[in-house]
């Protein structure tokens, strides 16, 4: 393999190969798989000029029968409202010479989110939106934000003086070749008044920080180098096959998990009462009623060390941090560092009240929700922090003059935060921050609660305080739209189908239980899928037809109920009116099980009677929502 050649190049360039169909990807290439998170953490990687890996190509010629496509995403037909893919470029339209990207799509196609402008078209699918660097952010890591294209018309982003006056200048490259022309523009906005609200300024200061953010993050861009590994085209395909499966076996990722649990075994290994292994104990919390779904040392291990930071971060008395490296480090977020810097002695105290870590686990379920979800359930799991951080500092820490209580105070504020939170996407990005801020934020206000049993008047400077901190309570239209949407994504998908989860408790059909943690809860729609296409009607398609109704009722919060597979086996392809009547099905019968499930006699009846889906919908909705806007004042 001594002609092999090895070769390397910056950012813009790659953009430039891709956009020119000079790099495709081979079809059995698997598909792009990243996370939002993932792109930001390599454009935060490149920004800072770090390494970020070799991409592997395969040389081609015009006459290749290789098939080849452009690097894509997954997308929606905006006619139809299928799946389909976006593509970055031409790939019929190539160069004499081109390659195929053996290794490294994953990382192009990163690429071609933030610099090049690649995005879904449709909010169903998570690469729905742009990505900016946010000059205001005093943390490197959360420099680099995601903003879904919703928010981005929404906030008027797309028009550069707008995003400016926020502090955020688009990452995405026009003109690859021209990139230096455009970061010297953001140069000379970033003291233009034009650029800012009723032209003012920010202090000479903030100018000077915002203008050394912008001149390093450009630097990075172009200084950042990216190792190329080229494969002549003198290899056969067996070959490459070799390569292929290669590459992809070899190189295992090192997550932060990993690491804490190397260094906290390597300091318990000496104990008399033996190491700690962090990922067992991860796995045995997991068992416990509570931290069932939120606890698993092969899912997201480390929301239970971003647990622990928060607990360490809401103590007055906890042990000294681990020094990272030949550094002291204060814990102060739930970051890498925070939890790389958590000492054994505070492992060993979390694992061994495991019960109560659990417990305080399932009350945050119940106060934000009024029931048990999984992680996979929650809108920003992280969130749950901060809960049990005041629970852990409340039994374990506080002093008899504390005078709030989890039932008084702590659940319904935080039921209040968790929703407005969610609806204002607060947590979208740079969050790991934020959620120190907002504990101890939150702690002292708990703190100040008084003690004369005025409750009205805690309730209101409790509303108050999360007007100005969270955010004020939306219109309740705004939350319909979320339950109505089943083209949203993320926090607020998960959001819009919350309390349905959290209130599953027997199947409407059959009485059959269908709680978290059976292994039989699902979402099910109560108007099939396969009904609504087979009656895209007069009237009808009004709200069944993607295209018409420019949102997806029919995957929306408001066509889906809890429901065992069995019933949904025999539901899944009849209209309601259809299977309630063959079923013998009456509202009385399980009167408290549909009002659970936000079916009240009212849409009971729309059902019996064949009424029009979306009047279902538009009624259900808003019972939900009404709901969901409950849960924001205290």
């Amino acid at each position: 393999m001594s002609n092999l050649q090895v070769s390397e190049i910056n950012v813009p360039a790659v953009i430039k190969k891709l956009k020119t169909s000079e790099w495709l990807s081979p079809l059995f290439q698997r598909d792009f798989v990243w996370s939002n998170a993932s792109v930001v953490a390599l454009i935060n990687s490149i920004i800072d000029a770090r390494p970020v890996g070799m991409i592997t190509l395969w040389e081609q010629e015009g006459n290749s029968a290789l098939p080849l496509e452009s690097i894509s995403i997954p997308d929606a037909d905006p006619i139809t409202g299928k799946t389909s893919e976006r593509y970055f470029s031409d790939a019929s339209s190539r160069p004499g010479r081109y390659y195929a990207i053996l290794d490294g799509r994953q990382r192009s196609t990163a690429l071609a989110l933030a610099f090049g402008g690649l995005r879904a078209t449709s909010a169903r699918f998570r690469n729905a939106g742009r990505y900016f660097l946010d000059v205001t952010a005093t943390e490197n890591i959360e420099r680099v934000k995601f903003v879904p294209e919703k928010e981005v018309i929404k906030r008027n982003f797309n028009t550069l003086k707008v995003a400016i006056s926020h502090g955020y200048f688009p990452l995405e490259v026009d003109d690859p070749d021209n990139i230096f022309g455009q970061w010297m523009s953001y140069l000379q906005h970033i003291r233009n008044p034009e650029f800012y609200a009723d032209n003012v300024l920010p202090d000479e200061a903030e100018l000077d920080r915002r203008n050394k953010v912008l001149q390093s993050a450009f630097n990075g861009i172009i200084k950042t180098k990216i190792a190329i590994y080229t494969v002549p085209q003198t290899y056969d395909l067996a070959e490459i096959c070799d390569i292929f499966e290669t590459l992809n076996t070899t190189g295992t990722k090192v997550s932060t998990v990993d690491l804490i649990h190397s260094n906290i075994y390597s300091d318990t290994s000496t104990d008399s009462v033996g190491p700690i292994l962090i990922r067992d104990s991860i796995d045995e919390l997991g068992e416990i009623d509570g931290a069932v779904g939120w606890s698993s040392s092969k899912d997201r291990p480390e929301l239970i060390a971003q647990f622990a930071a928060a607990i360490h971060v809401a103590l007055d008395s906890k042990p000294e941090p681990r020094p990272i490296g030949t550094k002291e480090y204060r814990i102060s977020s739930v970051k890498s560092q925070d939890l790389l810097a958590l000492p054994a002695a505070h492992w060993r105290k979390i694992f061994s009240e495991g019960p109560k870590l659990a417990g305080y686990l399932g009350a945050f379920q119940n106060a934000v929700a009024g029931g048990s979800f999984g992680m996979a359930q929650c809108p920003y799991p992280a969130i749950a922090a901060i809960y049990v951080g005041l629970r852990w500092y409340r039994d374990f820490d506080a002093g008899a003059h504390i005078t709030w209580t989890p039932e008084d105070h702590l659940d319904p504020m935080f039921r209040a935060m968790f929703w407005r939170n969610v609806f204002a996407t607060r947590y979208d990005q740079g969050f790991l921050t934020q959620i120190g801020t907002d504990l101890r934020a939150l702690k002292s206000f708990l703190n100040r609660s008084p003690t004369d049993g005025k409750h009205d008047l805690w309730r209101s400077s409790a509303n108050a305080w999360l007007d100005e901190n969270v955010s004020k309570v939306p219109e309740e239209s705004i939350v319909l739209d979320v339950v109505t949407d089943g083209s949203e994504a993320g926090a607020l998908k998960r959001a819009a189908s919350l309390l349905l989860y959290a209130r599953a408790g027997v199947d409407a059909v059959d009485g059959s239980p269908i709680h978290y943690g059976s292994g039989q809860l699902q979402l099910h729609h109560i108007y099939p899928k396969d009904w609504c296409a087979n009656n895209k009607i007069e009237g009808i398609s009004d709200f069944v037809d993607f295209a018409i109704a420019k949102r997806d009722y029919v995957n929306s919060a408001a066509n889906l109920m809890p429901m065992s597979r069995s019933s949904n086996l025999t539901w899944r392809k009849k209209h309601p009116a259809q299977f309630l009547k063959e079923n013998g099905m009456v509202f009385d019968a399980r009167a408290e099980t549909w009002n659970s499930y936000f079916v009240n006699r009212n849409l009971f009846e729309l059902l019996e009677t064949g009424a029009n889906p979306g009047e279902f919908w538009e009624q259900r909705g808003k019972e939900i929502a009404k709901e969901i806007v409950h849960r924001m004042s205290v």
